[in-house]
């Protein structure tokens, strides 16, 4: 397939993720093996599109990917039939690393970006594509009748993006229709709301149990602080700041139940 005419219209935060892992597959020892993401990078004529979120944003990519992976990996040991939901699916390729055989997957995102995930996704009776906003309500009914209680959520690289009223929306609706599912997601320290890096973050938190305060329905179940993973991959300064709360937590992974 060649996409070198490709005319990108899509967010640019949609490569940044993508370049990332791509060029992780490359080095000698990999956090991230992502075959699928080098395979559509070499696809696509990027042009000018900003692509290197830098230093700090390459570590805190790659460390939700692992985490997740590694999470999505144990649960569908025990459970091989899990229910995925990728709200912002952009051109994440975690369903090439992850797939089981027997995994169902559902993938959200906005229709010009569904249009481009499917030049290199191929969908079947066990990933489904939603081509709509997370902030319409009228997605879940694409879901059918599916039970919260084997169902895993995924928004990553997602919520930062929206208000905090938005951020409610989202979570009121997941509790109104998928009560009993858990959800992995990533949050950025409220410091660095409005210091985006090609787009501007408009909600975050400081501590990680301050999201049960979003949503009466949250229990938060784990989460990870970037600054604690891959420290060797961190640049020195980093790590000697990472005792201040802001710079530890600058992103945070977490876990709850709805």
């Amino acid at each position: 397939m060649n996409m070198d005419k490709m005319q990108l219209e899509v967010s640019e935060t949609l490569f940044i993720p993508l370049v990332a892992r791509a060029a992780e597959t490359g080095r000698n020892d990999p956090i991230v093996a992502d075959n699928k993401a080098a395979e559509i990078i070499s696809q696509i004529k990027i042009g000018n599109t900003i692509t290197d979120g830098g230093k700090i944003s390459t570590h805190g990519i790659l460390a939700r990917t692992k985490v997740i992976d590694d999470e999505m990996n144990k649960i569908l040991i025990h459970k091989p039939d899990t229910i995925i939901i990728n709200l912002g699916a952009g051109l994440d390729t975690r369903i090439c690393r992850i797939d089981n055989g027997r995994l169902i997957c559902y993938e959200l995102d906005l229709p010009d970006v569904i249009s481009l995930r499917r030049k290199f996704i191929t969908e079947n009776e066990r990933i489904h594509f939603i081509s709509k906003s997370v902030l319409h309500d009228d997605w879940v009914s694409d879901l059918g009748e599916i039970s919260g209680e084997n169902t895993v959520i995924i928004a990553e690289g997602l919520l930062m993006y929206f208000s905090e009223q938005d951020v409610r929306q989202i979570f009121r609706l997941l509790a109104k229709h998928l009560k009993g599912a858990h959800m992995y997601f990533d949050v950025v320290h409220s410091y660095f709301i409005g210091k985006g890096i090609s787009s501007t973050f408009l909600w975050g938190l400081d501590k990680a149990e301050d999201i049960e305060k979003i949503c009466p329905s949250i229990q938060l179940i784990h989460a990870w602080s970037t600054g604690d993973l891959m420290k060797s991959r961190q640049p020195l300064l980093l790590r000697l700041l990472n005792f201040l709360p802001s710079t530890k937590n600058r992103s945070q992974i977490l876990h709850i139940q709805i």
